[in-house]
């Protein structure tokens, strides 16, 4: 027999909070230089937002007492590095940025698979279908040499959404705020179109509160640790 030595939900919300907190510091910082144009402060202040949002991660499930499974952690490890390196490099090189992008959500896919097996994605996750192939036919005509990465990238990306619906309503939610961030994006830097500083700043909102949304969401659905009970 086995007692469970991990807190409740209330405690396991209260230190998922807490441990954001560095996070959320950084992101609004990064968020506000969306309109103050500080390059050097931008640029830092989004090189952390991946690595304080892990921190957060870590001492939410040691403060509850929760123990991952370690596909888990192996996935959200997996899904926050490449994340952080799409971070740096998308901004001067955006091929490679892309296939950083494209393995974080590979990570994500491999991570929701494994951890909710037994679990259908939600009826609405089709129309990730009507959105890819949307998509896909609006770019075309301008991504040139682009396509074959931009498709592959859509893929992906797509399927990481309709995944994360395998697991609860938070997960749900940050792989929606995944499209919709790559979506504008997308048409940003192909089209002309959404352009401005508002857009931009949308697109770096969404994209954080997707990270969150994903890390919160399978950290809270993760069980506390047990021990064996007394006699």
């Amino acid at each position: 027999m086995s007692e469970t030595v991990g807190r409740g939900l209330g405690w396991r919300i209260g230190y998922t909070v807490a441990g954001f907190v560095p996070f959320a510091a950084v992101s609004a910082v990064q968020l506000v230089t969306k309109y103050s144009n500080d390059l050097p402060l931008d640029h830092v202040t989004k090189a952390l937002e991946m690595p304080t949002l892990a921190l957060g991660a870590a001492i939410s499930l040691v403060g509850a007492r929760r123990r991952p499974r370690l596909v888990v952690l192996i996935g959200l490890t997996a899904g926050l590095l490449f994340s952080w390196l799409g971070d740096v490099v998308l901004g001067s090189d955006l091929r490679i940025g892309l296939l950083f992008f494209l393995l974080a959500h590979a990570a994500y896919i491999v991570m929701f698979a494994l951890a909710y097996r037994g679990r259908r994605p939600s009826w609405w996750a089709l129309l990730a279908i009507p959105w890819f192939v949307g998509l896909l036919l609006l770019l075309a005509p301008v991504l040139g040499g682009m396509l074959a990465l931009v498709a592959v990238y859509g893929l992906v990306l797509g399927a990481m959404a309709v995944m994360a619906t395998r697991g609860n309503v938070l997960t749900a939610v940050g792989g929606l705020l995944f499209v919709a961030s790559d979506t504008i994006l997308a048409l940003r830097l192909f089209t002309g179109m959404l352009g401005g500083d508002t857009w931009e700043f949308v697109v770096m909102l969404a994209y954080l509160a997707a990270q969150t949304l994903l890390v919160a969401g399978v950290g809270l659905d993760t069980p506390p640790a047990t021990r064996p009970a007394r006699s």
